[in-house]
């Protein structure tokens, strides 16, 4: 499925405890490469550990002691530049499956004044984007997979990868909020999801009625899945919202892995 992903690395206590829920995320996403990157970035204060000797020196013993751990292939590159950017480019280069960051979770008004890297991403990727926030513990083996899923036609490569995700009776929820102003085709919608839900024993239908990302935020928060899978494109057509309202709430918002699938 997502064979090579880019991981980005910032050495923060947060990053460090977000990282302890990849290793089962791994193995379900059938990971078997990992390209570590660290962004020097050009208008920070230069600091001795952000020399590029030292900053390769971390990476590759990071390779290393993930490549043990975790037993996949990893190598790892420094790049220069603004971070969002330099790591697409990483991806686009090494034609990487997806690309892998860790959330603090910045609220829109912080974001506006201090930037928010994760968000970058997330509206500039054109990758799969697994967000991994720094609340999230690592999840059983026994933990559901969601899609969230709108039946848009930009909805459809995140249907394929779920279905991907919940073979060999990996349990999954399809789960479709339907707005207090439903449009003409959400019965259309409703049969979508239960056809995707019966297509397999262990995949079930949800569906909500109520404000979107309000719905899934409570649903995610009290179910707990392993990961949920969202479409980055919503029905905004504005090019300045090119996530969609409901994603880029989830993807700030949420305290449980996110696959952000463009």
């Amino acid at each position: 499925m997502l064979s090579h992903l880019i991981l980005t690395v910032d050495y923060s206590d947060n990053w460090e405890q977000a990282i302890k829920q990849l290793p089962p995320l791994l193995e379900r996403l059938g990971t078997k490469r990992l390209t570590l990157t660290y962004v020097i970035e050009p208008h920070t204060r230069k600091d001795i550990r952000d020399s590029d000797s030292a900053v390769e020196s971390k990476l590759r013993d990071l390779a290393k002691q993930y490549a043990e751990q975790w037993q996949v292939d990893t190598d790892y590159e420094v790049r220069h530049g603004f971070v969002a950017s330099c790591v697409l480019e990483l991806a686009r280069h090494h034609q990487a499956d997806g690309v892998i960051c860790c959330s603090t979770h910045h609220s829109a008004g912080r974001e506006l004044f201090r930037g928010n890297i994760t968000m970058n991403l997330a509206r500039m990727t054109r990758r799969p984007l697994l967000i991994l926030p720094v609340e999230a513990q690592p999840s059983s083996p026994h933990s559901p997979v969601f899609l969230a899923t709108d039946g848009s036609g930009n909805a459809r490569r995140c249907e394929d990868l779920f279905r991907g995700l919940t073979g060999d009776g990996q349990e999954g929820r399809v789960v479709w909020v339907r707005p207090d102003d439903a449009p003409p085709e959400a019965d259309e919608v409703d049969r979508l999801v239960h056809d995707i839900a019966n297509s397999k024993a262990s995949v079930h239908a949800r569906i909500l009625t109520g404000h979107p990302s309000r719905e899934l935020l409570t649903l995610i928060r009290d179910s707990q899945p392993a990961l949920t899978l969202i479409g980055k494109r919503g029905s905004t057509p504005e090019d300045q919202f090119p996530l969609g309202h409901t994603a880029e709430t989830v993807v700030r918002e949420s305290r449980h892995p996110v696959l952000l699938v463009p």
